[in-house]
């Protein structure tokens, strides 16, 4: 078997995480042309991403002839604008902002199917702990939805995708304890003080490993691809005027 051949690829074309691909699927878009040896390749042998260039397997049967018949350039420009598709530090904003958004999406419904069936329970829960109530209820609810769609709305709308280690979508067991990991590590149960805490711990752990904690323990991996700007607001925005409302109605 060749090296790696078992494995799912990963590798970034127009500014996206793209993949998983088998390797002789990879092979075969290097052979036409779709892909370069700029550009950047993961799998989970791998500590990191990329250029496939660089990797030994691919530059000894893809690349090594091609660049020494073509004279040296400076890529140095071009390697970092490639960098920075790889999102080496995890995105840590977009995750967190895409939770928030599905959070307050699911607490929205919840009041609202609480208000029917018990008005005055919602009038006398305070905001936070109405906050609580719903991340402790979502892990189930998280679960059930990465298990039957593959992802969360928020996640969608920032173009973000989790995945297996080897490319599949994440099942029901696997995404109830990732979610239980995120709730716990990651937020803290949403307890004042205590959620800053763990939110401040997981920000810097993903900024230096590139992966969460969970999703180290797991075996899971985030794709990521370029978000407009008018997407992150949508998603920040939504959160910040529920919780407004919250206060004031």
């Amino acid at each position: 078997m060749e090296p790696m051949a078992g494995n799912a690829w990963f590798y970034i074309r127009d500014h996206h995480q793209q993949g998983p691909v088998g390797l002789f699927e990879l092979k075969k878009m290097f052979e036409q042309g779709v892909l370069s040896g700029e550009t950047f390749i993961w799998t989970k042998e791998m500590k990191c991403w990329q250029m496939a260039k660089s990797h030994p397997y691919f530059s000894e049967d893809f690349f090594l002839t091609d660049y020494a018949e073509q004279p040296q350039e400076n890529l140095a420009g071009q390697w970092k604008e490639q960098q920075k598709d790889t999102y080496p530090y995890g995105r840590p904003f977009v995750r967190y902002i895409a939770r928030l958004f599905d959070l307050s999406l699911f607490s929205l419904f919840l009041i609202t199917l609480v208000s029917i069936f018990s008005p005055k329970f919602v009038v006398a829960s305070s905001p936070i702990f109405i906050f609580i109530l719903s991340l402790i209820l979502y892990i189930l609810v998280e679960a059930i939805i990465l298990s039957i769609f593959g992802n969360t709305l928020g996640k969608s709308i920032l173009n973000a995708r989790i995945r297996t280690m080897t490319g599949e979508p994440i099942n029901f067991i696997m995404a109830l304890k990732r979610s239980i990991l995120v709730t716990a590590v990651g937020m803290g149960f949403g307890i004042p003080l205590i959620n800053l805490i763990c939110s401040y711990f997981s920000y810097f752990d993903l900024r230096k490993n590139g992966k969460s904690t969970w999703d180290r323990q797991i075996g899971t991996v985030v794709l990521y691809g370029q978000v407009h700007v008018s997407r992150i607001l949508f998603v920040s925005i939504f959160p910040i005027a529920l919780f407004i409302a919250g206060i004031f109605i």
